[in-house]
């Protein structure tokens, strides 16, 4: 039976959970969880949550999905043996070095693989399952066709999100809180700018009217539970750990009711009709299954309407929620061998335990203890998640004094619980296999020279403007398709001028894109690509299914935050490094220091901040469809302007989705003397989508500093750039 996992962010959200059904129940801790403004749960709350769930064989995860810094690996390795020491059932991970540290200190722990690994394809499914995890949460841009795929090739559980909020950007894997406020999503710390209005239109169009082109409405997979059951999906995942007790009781219940009825269509259709009625009373952005049924467009996000309604609360309740649920218990007083009173009670699952007291019953003489009586004073149970199902009374010729019958009563449910709680069995942990032997890179004296192109045009200029690599291929910025004859071009080019050219591979490969991924992938080799980047962990494995023995490295997107996981990178093969564009320079030395092998870090050009599946141009300008779009975004570039006048590039790639650029250059010419001093050995310029002047300027300018040279005017300050996170970091 397939597992129903419920949100909980706090005890009241667990006992709710259990109430309604859940077979498993998510929640984060105090600290390293993605929902940092949820109220969560401390240490000893944490402990009572996984008490109370596993007495009614409830399954416990704990969200660690947060990258993490290196000055938090010693918090982190204690929190990791909490976790371990109260026997939660698993942990959810999006950064590797927490599961590093996992199986190095608590290798019994099981890891579950975070949607924010933005995980949408079945090589990305075996890399996980190669280091260990034993479930993984798919991308929620998956339809039910590429779900199904992936379920009927691996053995590995696989968990889909079937309800609740949804993130525009590919499975949250998300910078634009970061760069436009500083709070960093990946830690956490989201400030949600998705949920505000945008005005959409052509850069020189004019502008458009102002919309909510960012906000999904929320998931609602209800009608799709009987297709994901016949497919294989091993745990059905609601969002909500912000949601109140409420929203988790009504959204659990109707799924159970729908899991329960299983694939049968004539089944689910009466339960299917209640729990649509009872999800509409929830806390709602008003409800899709777009993304399920590949039917993505303009009816996907809220809508035009600035002043829509939303349903519900999402005030969260803490306190006041109790257990209804509970354990029945057949009970029986009577005389041990020697004589004294004696209780044994059998659970649900037929577990037997007993207690015996030193008081000898004797016959009454007037006030015999009745049946009646005594299972009056044997049901008191309200403070216990047991109940008195039956007892069975050997005599009732017998006075039998209630504060022994209260002390048997507390003795046996302290039993019963303690041998339910050593009767359960957590999942078995998953096991590492042994790692690669990676061929690093000699870090050069001076910082290496790297350009991301997408056109012939701009390969020519980047290396004739000094460029030591050029990262052509992956994700164009304008639905170009790289060709064999284009690639060996490229490379003809590239090498003649003396530098590298590296093949780069996409952000997401989605199942149903993993074909002409690895055609892609083949051809830059057969052209002769010096290396590959890596833009999502399926890559690794797509490599090894295709024999392709070059170079390879992670690509800026990865997040590589910290020392540990450069270095599981690394042991998975890896001869460079790419750095997340959310660290510091202070966090980026450490990094360095520890590293093996070079380390590379975005210096120049417009920063990603969001790819998404959902289409801007096909949905507004289009024919609100994506499927069936004509396709009016070639030639053309839109933006998103934000109510501080800020245009954010919006562009389409070959796979037509969404790249949302930042508003301002990163630009940190003024700083490579800083770039070196943290031991930066890559310095990347993005330069994609962009003019021949401004390509041509930003390069030569690089290539100089590069050189030794230090030209006067970089030195000065330009408000019309950002520094990125280099100097400021991200709030937590």
């Amino acid at each position: 039976m397939a597992e129903l996992l419920a949100p909980a962010g706090s005890l009241a959200h667990v006992r709710a959970a259990i109430d309604a059904g859940a077979d498993a129940v998510y929640l984060g801790g105090r600290a390293f969880s993605a929902r940092k403004f949820a109220h969560n749960l401390d240490n000893e709350e944490i402990r009572a949550a996984v008490e109370t769930a596993h007495l009614f064989g409830v399954r416990i995860y704990t969200a660690v999905n947060i990258v993490v810094a290196d000055t938090e690996m010693a918090e982190l390795r204690d929190y990791l043996r909490f976790l371990d020491e109260v026997k939660v059932d698993g942990i959810i991970v999006q950064d590797l070095a927490v599961a590093k540290i996992a199986h190095e200190t608590v290798p019994g722990l099981p890891l579950h693989g975070s949607t924010q690994m933005t995980v949408a394809d079945i090589e990305g499914v075996r890399f996980l399952e190669r280091l260990g995890f034993t479930q993984v949460v798919l991308a929620r841009e998956l339809s039910l066709a590429e779900i199904a795929a992936i379920c009927a090739q691996t053995d590995l559980a696989v968990e889909v999100f079937i309800h609740g909020a949804s993130c525009m950007s590919y499975s949250g894997q998300c910078l634009m809180s970061s760069f436009m406020g500083g709070r960093s999503g990946n830690r956490g710390a989201c400030a949600q700018p998705c949920r505000l209005p945008y005005a959409v239109g052509e850069r020189n169009g004019g502008v458009g009217k102002e919309c909510y082109p960012l906000s999904l409405k929320d998931l609602s997979g209800a009608a799709c539970v009987g297709e994901l059951l016949a497919a294989g999906v091993a745990s059905f995942k609601i969002e909500g750990r912000m949601k109140n007790s409420d929203y988790v009781s009504t959204v659990v219940r109707a799924y159970r009711t729908l899991i329960d009825s299983g694939i049968d269509k004539k089944e689910r259709a009466a339960g299917l009709r209640c729990a649509e009625r009872d999800l509409a009373q929830t806390f709602n952005r008003m409800y899709q299954d777009d993304f399920l049924r590949d039917t993505v467009g303009a009816r996907t996000v809220t809508g035009v309407d600035i002043k829509r309604k939303i349903s519900g609360s999402v005030e969260d309740k803490i306190d006041g929620i109790s257990l209804s649920r509970r354990i029945p218990l057949a009970v029986r007083l009577d005389r041990d061998e020697a004589g004294f009173l004696r209780l044994t009670a059998r659970d649900d699952a037929g577990r037997d335990v007993s207690v015996s007291s030193d008081f000898l019953p004797k016959t009454a003489r007037k006030w015999p203890t009745t049946a009646e009586k005594a299972a009056e004073q044997i049901g008191r149970l309200g403070n216990t998640v047991y109940t008195l199902d039956s007892l069975t009374l050997w005599s009732e010729d017998s006075m039998l004094p209630v504060s022994v019958l209260n002390d048997l009563r507390r003795r046996m449910t302290e039993e019963m619980t303690a041998c339910r709680l050593a009767a359960y069995v957590r999942p078995s942990a998953g096991k590492a296999c042994p790692a690669d032997s990676a061929q690093p890179l000699r870090k050069g004296k001076s910082p290496f020279l790297a350009v991301r192109c997408d056109s012939l045009d701009a390969v020519r200029l980047a290396a004739q403007s000094g460029a030591d690599r050029i990262v052509y291929g992956g994700e164009s910025y304008d639905r170009h398709v790289f060709s064999a004859a284009e690639w060996q071009h490229a490379a003809r080019i590239v090498h003649e001028a003396g530098a590298e050219i590296w093949a780069a591979t996409p952000r997401v490969v989605r199942e149903r894109d993993r074909r002409r991924v690895a055609e892609e992938l083949r051809v830059a080799a057969a052209a002769g690509a010096d290396g590959v980047y890596i833009g999502t962990v399926g890559i690794f494995s797509l490599l090894d299914k295709l024999y392709i023995n070059l170079p390879r490295q992670t690509d800026v997107y990865m997040n590589v935050f910290n020392s540990l996981s450069a270095a599981v990178y690394v042991d998975t093969g890896c001869s460079g490094l790419a750095l997340s564009p959310e660290l510091t320079l202070a966090q980026i030395k450490k990094i360095a220091a520890a590293s093996s092998v070079p380390v590379e870090a975005l210096v120049a050009g417009k920063a990603e901040m969001m790819i998404t599946e959902y289409c801007h141009a096909a949905a507004i300008f289009g024919t609100g469809r994506k499927k069936d779009c004509p396709a009016v975004c070639a030639g053309k570039t839109f933006y998103l302007r934000d109510r501080k006048k800020a245009c954010l590039p919006v562009v389409t790639d070959a796979y037509c989705r969404n790249h949302i650029l930042n508003a301002k250059d990163l630009d940190m010419a003024p700083y490579y003397d800083d770039l070196v001093k943290a031991g930066i050995s890559v310095l990347r310029i993005e330069g994609r989508g962009r003019d021949a002047k401004w390509l041509s300027r930003v390069v030569r300018l690089y290539r100089r500093l590069c050189d030794g040279e230090r030209p006067s005017q970089v030195l000065k300050e330009n408000r019309t750039v950002t520094r990125g996170h280099f100097f400021r970091g991200i709030t937590d």
